[in-house]
């Protein structure tokens, strides 16, 4: 095997994924929409007259989104780091998605499994296998990949790619659905990669930013009329008093009114008593002490003027 790469056949994720996921689940792949017009007739007897009935199946449609759960890992010196990524399901069919990763400056990929348990921690005793998952559409998966040697600068690449196959949006993967049924190519190609650095930080704490867009016509163009979400994830990993994270709504965007979450739970926007406010176009959320090891996600959206 050659250092620093881990092959597609060593760890296949499961997964069905589509076209920018949009704000409600995709229709399954195979439902047949069915529908009935009809012509009303006035008069002295009114009446209705109904015409054929027309149908489609909807096709399977094939895409993948791949994050780093950090973009950066601290190097601790033991013999095996890992470092998580998340696969998630944004589509209409269960389908099997190979997952690669390579590692530069001497280090190693040694393995690839899956977060057995969920906990967001490898667990070498229970953490075990290759990394095989089903997703049901809009669900997630973390996976950690295994690094030996690894080295202070080193940049963590991971990939995953539909293994029915992959192409420009719109390509046509004969017999890549559920039960050799067709299978379409969705918007990021069926091919998804992203990446994490390791650094030999370590900060008592750390702030990491992603955002994910949504367009009027549920892609993930950002034009005008998108909503932007921004997710802000504060880890510590030694004890920190009185914290507050503050983030400025940018130029060009609305804050969305009452979209502030802390951990998926719903803030108010306003200075009355919860850790968060909207103070002019800065989005605070007073977290307060945060003991060590302690995790905390906020969110909140804009939308694109």
């Amino acid at each position: 095997m050659t250092p620093g790469r881990w092959t597609a056949g060593m760890a296949v994720i499961a997964a069905a994924l589509s076209l920018a996921a949009p704000s409600r689940a995709a229709t399954p792949a195979g439902t047949r929409i069915v529908n009935t017009a009809q012509l009303i007739v006035a008069g002295d007897a009114p009446r209705a007259i109904d015409s054929n009935t027309v149908s489609v199946a909807v096709d399977a449609l094939v895409d993948v989104a791949l994050a780093a759960d950090a973009a950066s890992v601290a190097v601790t010196g033991a013999a095996t780091l890992p470092v998580a990524f998340t696969v998630t399901n944004s589509g209409n069919a269960p389908a099997p998605y190979d997952l690669t990763a390579t590692v530069d400056l001497g280090a190693s990929v040694t393995a690839i499994v899956p977060d057995v348990d969920g906990n967001g921690r490898y667990d070498p005793a229970i953490d075990q296998g290759e990394a095989t998952v089903t997703l049901a559409g809009g669900a997630s998966a973390r996976v950690f990949v295994l690094i030996a040697g690894a080295a202070n600068g080193a940049t963590v690449a991971a990939t995953a790619t539909a293994h029915a196959g992959s192409g420009a949006a719109g390509t046509l993967l004969p017999a890549g659905g559920p039960a050799g049924t067709d299978a379409v190519v969705g918007t990021n190609g069926a091919r998804a990669s992203a990446t994490s650095r390791l650094t030999a930080d370590t900060a008592a704490a750390r702030l990491d930013k992603a955002q994910s867009v949504v367009a009027p016509d549920g892609s993930a163009r950002a034009m005008v009329g998108s909503i932007v979400t921004y997710t802000l994830v504060a880890r510590f990993a030694r004890a920190c008093p009185a914290v507050e994270v503050s983030d400025v709504v940018p130029e060009g965007t609305r804050f969305v009114a009452g979209s502030m979450t802390l951990d998926d739970r719903p803030l108010s926007d306003g200075a009355d008593g919860d850790v968060a406010q909207l103070d002019g176009s800065t989005v605070r959320v007073a977290l307060g002490d945060m003991p060590a090891g302690t995790t905390r996600t906020i969110r909140f959206k804009a939308i694109i003027l």
